[in-house]
C-alpha cells in the first residue's frame, strides 16, 4: 500500500520532515508538459502572443488611450490551443454536460490526471484514499457564453461555473476521501492552497494532496478592468526588474502539483522534483496604504513567518522566484522586501538570485503561484536557474546588496548543503503566500530493488542435491539478458496506438530510461485500463519495435468488460519433452522451488529425481518416469502463474492432469499428489495387458456408433470437444475400428502410448489403485476443481483412493468441462499449464461450438526460450484483461517518467452565435459626475480654490461620500479612495482638464489641498484664458 499515514515525525533535516513535489502536470503557453516548460524557460522562449480570434475580437476593444472605459490597453497574452477539446468519455462525463461545464474545469480534470501519473499514482491506490484535493479556477467568462447561449440553468451553475465544483469533480473521479477546498486570494490563490496542503500532510491529516489552479481568458471583460487600472503592460510584456516595467500580461493555463510527505516519498521510491521546506501565508493589512497597494512591512513579515517554518536561514537562500509581474507599483516593493529579509547576514559573494516565469509565459494570476513553484522544482531538479528576459535597465535595487537578476542561465552550485529556493505569490486584496524549497534529499535503494534481492531461491537440501544434481538450484541471475515485459493500456484502441509510438519513440531515445525501469513503471505506476496490449523484448530496442507494431494496429482490438475468469488446464501425458523446464529453473526462483519440493516427494516415494530427470542428455522412456516429471513440472508452472499474479478461478485436470490440478487447488499435498501418481504411473507400467489409444475427429455419438460391434474391446476413451475424442482398447480392435475412418476421410492419429487409459483394459489395475491409496484423506481446496472423471465441480474433498481409480478407467469428459466454463457468459482465459500445448485445438473447438469468444493461451513451448515464452504467454493474458503481479514481475526496476495518457478530445463547446455582449457592471464610481458638476466643467477651474472644489465634487461622485466637511489638509485615501478609483480620477482628469497626473501622485499626495494645488499648476493655458475672460 503506497498510500499511508506516517508514523515517524522524528525532524531529521528540513527536507527529510518536509512536503515532497512527486508529480506535476501543466498545459501553459507553448508547453504541454513540465518536461516541455522546463524548455521553454532553459531556452529562454517567449510564448506570449496576441490575443487569438477565437477568443474575442481585439481590434474591437483595443485602445492605446489609458484609462478609457470598456477599452483594451494590451493586445497580449499567453493563450493555449485547443481549449474546447475535452477527453469526456475518459472521466464518464456525458457531451452535454461536458459542454455546460467551464472548460477550466476539464482542464484541470486532465491536467491532474497527468500531475498523478507523473507521480506515478494509480486509480487503485487513489480510490478510497485520504487524499486531498485543493485547486481553484478563475472566472474564464464562460458562464456569460452559456447566458448569452440561453444555457445558463442552474445544471450549468453548479456542475460547471461553480468554483469549488472543479476539486470535488477531481475527488469524485478519483474517488478521493480527503479534503475538497477551493480556496481564493486572487493572485495568491494556488500558493496557499500549497501552503494548506502542506499543514494537512505534515499534521497527518491527509497521506495525499493535489493542489493547483486554472486560468482561461474567454471574454474580455476582465481585460476591461485590469486596462482602466492601469495594471496591463501595453507593450505586451512582463518586465520584471526592469526600470521601465509597465504592466503585467495576462496568461491561461492549469498547472497542478501532487504533494507527498517526504519521508514516504522516499520509502515508496517516488521521484521527487524538490522539496517544500517551509511556508507562510499572511495578509497585509493597511501596511501598503490601501486595499489593492503592496506594503514592503506584510512582505517582510510574511517572509520571515516562512523562513522560520522552514527552519533555514534566509541568507542562504539561492533564487527565488519572485511574484514578478512587471507592475511599477508591485516590483519594487516585493524587491525591497526580499533585500532586507534575505540580505541580513548574506555572505556578499553568494547574493540571491531574482527571476520570474511571467517574463517567458505571463501571469496566470489565481494560478501563477503554482506556475512559480513549478518552475523553482525544476529549477531545483536541474540544479539551474534560467534567466529572466525582457530586461534592458535592471532596477537599481539590483546593482549592489544581496540581490541580482537572472539574466543568463546559472548554475545552482550551492557549497555543503542542498540548494535552496523561494517563492512568493501576492494577490490584489492584501493576501500573500512564499514557499521555501530545498533540493530533494538523496533516496535510498527502491523497493523494487529490495524485492529482488530478497527473492526466494530454491531449497538445495533434497536428495538429488545430496547426489550433487546440477539443477538442483537456480542461479541468482541469468547469464543471457532477461526477457522484459512491457505493458500499456488506454480507454480506446486509438489512445494505447498513441501511447505506444510515444513509448516506442522514448526507447529509441539514445539516453532514454532503462528498459527494466520502463517495465517497473509501466506495470506498477500506472493505471491498467479495458484496451490493453504487453510487448515482450530482450533490450530497448527490441521493444521500441514491438510498440512499433503495436502502433501499427497490431493487438489493439477491444477490451474486455469485465475482469476475466481464468481456467488453469492440466493436460494428460503428452507434453513432455527433453530439458523441459532447465530454463526456469535457472531464471524462476518459484518455479525451482516448487520444483523441488516435488523432486523430494517423488525420490521419498519411489527414490527416482525429477531433477535428475531434467539433466542435458537425459531422456524419459518409461511411463514411471514420464507421469511424475510432468506432474511435478505442471505443479511447478502452476505455482510460477500464481506468483505471477495470475490466480485462477477455476482447475480442471486432463487424465493423469487432474493430479497436479488436485495439489494446485489444495486438495492434496504435494506429498500426497506424489504418492498419487507415482503409484498410478507404477501400477501402470507393470501391466499385463496391451492397449493402444487413437485420437479421431469424430464428437461423442459419431464415435460410439463408429466402435459398433466392437465396443466389447473399444471405447469412447476421451471427450475432448465436440468434435474430437480418443478411442481406447484392445489394438486390433482399434485398428478394424479406425481403418473404414480413415478411409472417409476422418482424421485419426494413434497416440503413443502401449495401454489403453480409460477402457476395460484397465480395470484390473483399480482395486490395486484403490488399496495403495487407502490412506489418502483430501480435504476440501481453496479453489474449485471441475472433475472430467464426474463432470461437475467437486470442493475436493472426493478425491480419494477410489476417485483416483476411476480417474484412470473411466472417460476423460474434457468437453464438458469446457462446455459447463462456457455457459458462464463472463468473459475467461484458458491458460494450459504444461510444458507445450496439446489441448488448445480441443478448447478453441469448445469455444466455436459454444458461440463464443475466449482466450486460450499455454505455459512452455518444445524448445522455446522458457522465459520468453512465459512472458509471451503473460502478455496474452494481461490483454485480455488479467493483473499480472507487477511487483514482483518488474522487481529491480526503479520509478522513471513516461510518456502521459494521450487525450482523445472533442469540442464541447458552447455556440452563442455571436449574442455575446459585456455583463460587466460599472466599477463604484463608473458614473459620470452630476450634472451641476459637469456645468462647470465646461468652463474648468482656475484657482486652486476652485481645483480643490472641483476635486472634492469628482471624489463625492466617484466614491459616493459626502465631501462637505472634509478637512483639505487630509489626503484623499482618508476618504476611502484607492488605486481603483484612483485610476477612474486620472481619467477623468485627463479627459476634462487635459491634465496628466499619474494614480500614484493621486493617492500619496500628502493633503487634498497639496493636490489641488499640483492639478492648478498644470492646467492648460486654454482652460486658464477661457476662464479669465
Amino acid at each position: 500500500m503506497i498510500l499511508k499515514t506516517s508514523t515517524n515525525h522524528a525532524r531529521q533535516t528540513p527536507a527529510e520532515q518536509g512536503v515532497a513535489i512527486v508529480g506535476a502536470g501543466c498545459r501553459l503557453p507553448g508547453a504541454a508538459t513540465p518536461a516541455q516548460f522546463w524548455e521553454v524557460l532553459r531556452t529562454g522562449q517567449d510564448t506570449v502572443t496576441e490575443v487569438p480570434d477565437d477568443r474575442f475580437d481585439v481590434d474591437r476593444w483595443f485602445s492605446p488611450e489609458t484609462g478609457k472605459p470598456h477599452s483594451i490597453r494590451s493586445r497580449s497574452g499567453g493563450f493555449l490551443d485547443r481549449i474546447d477539446q475535452f477527453d469526456a468519455p475518459f472521466f464518464g462525463i456525458l457531451p452535454n454536460e461536458a459542454e455546460q461545464m467551464d472548460p477550466q474545469q476539464r482542464m484541470l480534470l486532465e491536467v491532474a490526471w497527468q500531475a498523478l501519473e507523473d507521480a506515478g499514482r494509480t486509480a487503485a491506490e487513489l480510490a478510497g484514499s485520504n487524499t486531498g484535493v485543493y485547486v481553484n479556477m478563475c472566472n474564464s467568462g464562460y458562464w456569460d457564453l452559456l447566458r448569452a447561449a440561453g444555457r445558463h440553468d442552474l445544471h450549468a451553475a453548479m456542475g460547471g461555473e461553480a468554483g469549488g465544483m472543479a476539486a470535488g469533480r477531481i475527488a469524485y473521479h478519483l474517488d478521493a476521501r480527503g479534503p475538497v477546498m477551493a480556496l481564493e486570494s486572487t493572485c495568491a490563490t494556488a500558493l496557499a492552497a500549497v501552503h494548506v496542503a502542506g499543514r494537512a500532510l505534515r499534521s497527518g491529516d491527509i497521506d495525499l494532496a493535489i493542489v493547483g489552479g486554472a486560468n482561461l481568458l474567454l471574454t474580455p471583460d476582465l481585460y476591461f478592468a485590469l486596462s482602466e487600472a492601469e495594471m496591463l503592460s501595453p507593450t505586451g510584456r512582463c518586465r520584471f526588474g526592469d526600470a521601465d516595467a509597465d504592466g503585467y500580461v495576462r496568461s491561461e493555463g492549469a498547472v497542478v502539483l501532487v504533494l507527498k510527505r517526504q519521508e514516504d516519498a522516499d520509502a515508496d521510491g517516488d521521484r521527487t522534483y524538490a522539496t517544500i521546506i517551509g511556508t507562510a501565508v499572511r495578509g497585509d493589512g493597511r501596511s501598503g496604504g490601501t486595499l489593492t497597494t503592496p506594503g514592503v512591512a506584510g512582505q517582510e513579515a510574511m517572509l520571515r513567518a516562512a523562513y522560520e517554518d522552514a527552519g533555514v536561514s534566509p541568507a542562504d537562500v539561492d533564487f527565488v522566484e519572485a511574484h514578478g509581474p512587471g507592475t511599477p507599483a508591485g516590483d519594487p516593493v516585493e524587491l525591497e522586501a526580499l533585500a532586507t529579509v534575505l540580505g541580513e547576514e548574506r555572505d556578499p559573494a553568494r547574493p540571491c538570485l531574482v527571476g520570474s516565469a511571467k517574463s517567458n509565459i505571463g501571469h496566470l494570476e489565481g494560478a501563477g503561484g503554482v506556475v512559480g513553484l513549478l518552475k523553482a522544482a525544476l529549477a531545483l531538479h536541474h540544479r539551474e536557474l534560467p534567466r529572466t528576459l525582457h530586461v534592458r535597465t535592471p532596477l537599481a535595487v539590483f546593482d549592489e546588496g544581496p540581490l541580482r537578476l537572472a539574466r543568463e542561465r546559472t548554475p545552482l552550485t550551492p557549497i555543503g548543503r542542498p540548494a535552496l529556493a523561494g517563492v512568493s505569490a501576492f494577490g490584489l486584496s492584501g493576501g500573500y503566500a512564499h514557499a521555501v524549497l530545498s533540493e530533494a534529499p538523496s533516496t535510498s535503494m527502491s523497493p523494487g530493488r529490495r524485492a529482488a534481492e530478497a527473492l526466494p531461491a530454491a531449497r538445495q537440501d533434497g536428495p538429488a542435491a545430496r547426489r550433487g544434481s546440477a539443477l538442483t538450484a537456480p542461479a541468482t541471475r541469468p547469464a543471457e539478458p532477461p526477457p522484459y515485459l512491457l505493458p500499456l493500456s488506454a480507454k480506446t484502441s486509438t489512445a494505447l496506438r498513441t501511447l505506444a509510438a510515444a513509448t516506442a519513440e522514448l526507447l529509441s531515445t539514445p539516453d532514454g530510461p532503462a528498459a527494466a525501469d520502463v517495465c517497473h513503471t509501466a506495470g506498477t505506476r500506472r493505471t491498467h485500463f479495458e484496451r490493453r496490449v504487453a510487448v515482450v523484448g530482450r533490450d530497448r530496442a527490441e521493444l521500441a519495435d514491438e510498440l512499433i507494431a503495436v502502433a501499427g494496429g497490431r493487438g489493439s482490438g477491444p477490451g474486455p468488460v469485465q475482469p476475466p475468469r481464468v481456467v488453469f488446464v492440466f493436460p494428460g501425458q503428452g507434453s513432455q519433452w527433453p530439458g523441459m523446464g532447465r530454463e526456469l529453473l535457472r531464471t524462476d526462483p518459484v518455479f525451482a522451488a516448487r520444483l523441488g519440493e516435488c523432486d523430494r516427494a517423488v525420490c521419498d516415494e519411489t527414490g527416482f529425481s525429477v531433477l535428475d530427470a531434467l539433466e542435458p542428455g537425459r531422456t524419459l522412456s518409461t511411463m514411471d518416469e514420464v507421469q511424475p516429471v510432468l506432474w511435478a513440472v505442471q505443479v511447478a508452472l502452476a505455482a510460477s502463474w500464481r506468483a505471477r499474479g495470475i490466480e485462477p478461478d477455476l482447475l480442471v485436470g486432463h487424465s493423469m492432469g487432474e493430479v497436479a490440478a488436485a495439489v494446485t487447488a489444495g486438495a492434496l499435498t504435494v506429498a500426497e499428489g506424489a504418492a498419487v501418481i507415482c503409484r498410478r504411473s507404477g501400477l501402470l507400467a507393470r501391466r499385463r495387458t496391451p492397449g493402444a489409444m487413437w485420437a479421431v475427429q469424430l464428437g461423442e455419438e459419431p464415435a460410439a456408433r463408429a466402435i459398433g460391434a466392437h465396443a466389447d474391446r473399444v471405447c469412447v476413451g476421451v471427450v475432448n470437444s465436440p468434435h474430437a475424442t480418443v478411442l481406447s482398447g484392445d489394438p486390433g480392435a482399434l485398428a478394424e475400428v479406425v481403418a473404414p475412418l480413415r478411409a472417409t476421410g476422418v482424421r485419426c492419429s494413434q497416440v503413443q502410448v502401449d495401454y489403453a487409459s480409460h477402457a476395460p483394459q484397465v480395470a484390473p489395475l483399480c482395486p490395486d489403485i484403490e488399496r495403495s491409496l487407502d490412506g489418502l484423506r483430501p480435504r476440501p481446496g481453496r479453489v474449485p476443481l471441475h472433475s472430467t472423471v464426474l463432470d461437475r465441480v467437486l470442493d475436493g474433498a472426493e478425491l480419494d483412493g477410489r476417485y483416483w481409480a476411476d480417474n484412470l478407467r473411466l472417460p476423460v469428459r474434457f468437453a464438458g468441462a469446457v462446455g459447463a466454463v462456457l455457459a458462464d457468459p463472463r468473459p475467461v482465459v484458458f491458460v494450459e499449464i504444461s510444458p507445450h500445448p496439446i489441448l488448445h485445438s480441443a478448447i478453441e473447438d469448445g469455444i466455436e461450438a459454444a458461440g463464443r469468444t475466449a482466450t486460450v493461451i499455454g505455459s512452455l513451448e518444445r524448445d522455446r526460450p522458457e522465459a520468453e515464452t512465459m512472458l509471451r504467454a503473460l502478455a496474452i493474458a494481461y490483454a485480455a484483461g488479467c493483473d499480472p503481479d507487477w511487483a514482483r514481475l518488474t522487481a529491480g526496476g526503479t520509478f522513471v517518467p513516461l510518456p502521459g495518457y494521450p487525450w482523445q478530445g472533442e469540442r464541447h463547446w458552447v455556440d452563442d452565435g455571436g449574442a455575446w455582449t459585456s455583463p460587466v457592471i460599472a466599477l463604484p464610481g463608473r458614473q459620470d459626475p452630476p450634472a451641476e458638476s459637469r456645468d462647470r466643467l465646461r468652463g474648468g477651474p482656475s484657482t486652486p480654490e476652485e481645483c480643490a472644489e472641483d476635486l472634492l465634487r469628482r471624489t463625492s461622485a466617484l466614491l459616493g461620500v459626502d465631501t462637505g466637511e472634509v478637512d483639505l489638509a487630509v489626503p484623499l485615501t482618508h476618504l476611502g479612495m484607492n488605486s481603483l478609483f484612483a485610476v477612474k480620477l486620472a481619467y477623468q482628469l485627463r479627459s476634462d482638464l487635459d491634465i496628466a497626473i499619474s494614480v500614484r501622485e493621486l493617492l500619496q499626495a500628502p493633503s487634498i489641498a497639496g493636490l489641488a494645488a499640483a492639478i492648478h499648476d498644470r492646467l492648460p493655458d486654454a482652460v486658464g484664458a477661457g476662464q479669465a475672460s
